[in-house]
């Protein structure tokens, strides 16, 4: 499990005056992300200390795969293909609905789903957390090349929602382009506020889109550009963002937090 992070009962930031969030606030958010089983909370005296569940853990962890690395995947023309045994209990479909689609996934029937480069260990590890190992097959399947590829290319496209996904990255080149003029201007806090906005926008879009190999997208995908304005962005902002960081935040230890993403 990841280092606690500090975040005492009276607490008071620089964010009440810079990001307009009390304290108050913090603490009510960070509480009900325990509540939804993505923190745990530890008390130490007057403090509360959270880290990431297990369950969290496993999350960011396979959202970090994909965040954190701004290019598209080479692709061997093979698909991985899961089926879901169709009396699978209701409550448990819809757990892996939600984790198949943010690992990225298509959903061709609400039996069927499909991922031209699946990330296996991510996905066994979804199928053991949800306890569906013997209630799913996953297969591996190809194009056969006598056969026209266009109706695959309508599955795709609605699958995966490929225009939905055009528009949304159009958007965020649209809202962040326009900082990269203004990079060497920021403080430190302003920084680590545009970063923080920075990937928390590119991971809405992100952990949306399939992620499909170049050979499997329209001409002139969006998402490539916006690929390459998120990783400049991001390079330009880490080291004044991580000076930020450490001088407010600081484990259960009383170690500064020092975390900054390799970049790829």
């Amino acid at each position: 499990m990841s280092n606690l992070l500090d975040l005492p009962r009276d607490l008071v930031l620089p964010a009440d005056e810079l990001f307009g969030l009390s304290s108050r606030l913090v603490r009510t958010s960070a509480f009900r992300l325990t509540a939804d089983d993505w923190f745990v909370a530890t008390r130490i005296g007057r403090r509360s200390f959270y880290a990431l569940s297990d369950i969290g853990l496993q999350r960011v962890q396979h959202a970090d795969r994909r965040i954190y690395e701004f290019s598209l995947p080479e692709w061997d023309g093979r698909w991985t293909v899961v089926l879901l045994d169709p009396t699978m209990r209701a409550s448990i479909r819809q757990d892996l609905r939600r984790e198949m689609l943010w690992e990225g996934f298509g959903q061709v029937s609400p039996s069927l789903f499909m991922h031209p480069h699946a990330d296996h260990g991510s996905l066994k590890e979804i199928l053991k957390a949800a306890q569906a190992e013997d209630r799913v097959s996953v297969l591996s399947a190809s194009s056969v090349e006598t056969f026209s590829r266009k109706p695959l290319q309508s599955i795709m496209l609605e699958s995966f929602k490929l225009t939905e996904m055009a528009l949304a990255w159009k958007q965020f080149i649209a809202r962040f382009e326009p900082m990269a003029a203004d990079l060497g201007k920021f403080s430190q806090a302003e920084a680590f506020f545009v970063r923080t906005l920075l990937i928390h926008e590119y991971r809405r879009v992100l952990l949306r889109d399939p992620n499909l190999p170049e050979a499997l997208l329209p001409l002139e995908w969006p998402g490539v550009r916006a690929r390459q304005l998120c990783k400049a962005l991001y390079r330009a902002l880490l080291a004044s963002s991580e000076e930020f960081l450490s001088a407010h935040l600081e484990t259960s230890d009383g170690e500064q937090v020092k975390t900054p993403r390799e970049i790829v």
